[in-house]
């Protein structure tokens, strides 16, 4: 329903049937997109025409939006003598990037962490400033440490002492255990500072690169959907502005053409969306599709058993992408060894 919605909201609106409204709020607020739907509307002039309860639906979660949107600009500005001290680059990815950078996705999207790139040497030091900054690093075990730094593409999340604002360090777009050779510089090269700041946001055909990515090379199920129109949203404002051979281009140089060919062809798919000649001539003969894998995302889009068939085997997959074989099977060993140990500790 909501990828319905998105494809066409002039024809959603005018045929849409209560029961179509209902399952749609209900579709939105689940994923937390009702503040999203609401500036969709409003893009295309229909706010107006919503029925009464739909309309009072998309205020309060527009209301919800806009809170959040200022606590996000809070904890930038809180968050700019600190690395503005740094001698290297600090570049926002995801939500905060797309706030920061005013993008058509970032309207009524919701964030529930910072995200934040730094290169791979200057960890420690970027750490050290957010500590004074007021942020912690959560106990853990001396594996899961070793997990994040040495096989993930991240820091453990830290946290603010006071405002529990969570933020994610990382020195990579993709877990190291994928094995994946992505050109992480590429991003740093790409990005571009925010006025009168001195953090900064990649261009946005690595932004576009990096949701790929999140999405087609991951095992995450819930948030299909929500994704999905993510990427659509970016690929318009590519398409928008001319730079789909641009994205083609930084993702072959980046590694990451795989993400970027299907998940073009799934918008193109799923949102009925008319790419340029000369990218469908492109993604046509590109050695990098992959039509199994877009078939098991459109099946579990769909209810009944299939697309929970669909959904384990997009699991797997995902795992498969995100470690090599042997990391995997010590990974579950180690953890499915700590598990036990702690269950043989419970008092009986």
């Amino acid at each position: 329903m909501l990828i319905r919605c998105f494809r066409d909201p002039q024809t959603f609106q005018a045929t849409a049937t209560a029961d179509c409204w209902t399952n749609l709020l209900q579709q939105a607020r689940s994923l937390g997109l009702t503040a999203q739907l609401r500036a969709l509307f409003s893009r295309h002039q229909l706010l107006q025409d919503l029925p009464d309860t739909v309309q009072k639906h998309c205020a309060w979660g527009w209301r919800y939006y806009q809170k959040q949107q200022a606590s996000l600009f809070y904890e930038l500005m809180q968050l700019e003598p600190w690395m503005a001290a740094a001698s290297y680059s600090c570049v926002l990815l995801k939500g905060a990037a797309y706030q920061a950078a005013g993008l058509t996705v970032s309207e009524g999207r919701l964030y529930s962490d910072i995200d934040m790139l730094v290169e791979r040497q200057q960890l420690d030091d970027c750490k050290a400033k957010l500590f004074f900054a007021g942020f912690f690093e959560p106990a853990m075990s001396a594996y899961d440490k070793h997990f994040y730094l040495e096989l993930s593409h991240e820091n453990p999340p830290l946290y603010h002492v006071k405002r529990g604002t969570a933020l994610d360090l990382h020195f990579a777009l993709f877990p190291l255990a994928g094995r994946k050779n992505l050109a992480t510089g590429r991003v740093f090269a790409s990005a571009g500072a925010i006025a009168g700041s001195c953090l900064q946001v990649p261009s946005l055909s690595y932004l576009y690169i990096h949701a790929a990515i999140h999405f087609f090379w991951q095992e995450e199920q819930h948030k299909l959907v929500k994704d999905l129109i993510d990427l659509d949203l970016l690929y318009q404002q590519l398409a928008d502005g001319q730079l789909l051979q641009q994205l083609l281009t930084d993702a072959k140089d980046f590694g990451a053409l795989e993400p970027v060919v299907n998940t073009l062809l799934l918008i193109e798919q799923l949102f009925c969306r008319q790419l340029p000649a000369d990218i469908t001539a492109q993604l046509q003969h590109s050695v990098y599709r992959r039509n199994v894998a877009r078939a098991l995302v459109v099946r579990q889009l769909t209810p009944g058993v299939n697309a929970k068939l669909a959904a384990a085997l997009w699991y797997v997959r995902g795992y498969r992408h995100k470690m090599h074989w042997r990391v995997l099977t010590r990974h579950i060993w180690i953890k499915s060894k700590v598990a036990w140990q702690q269950r043989s500790k419970r008092p009986r």
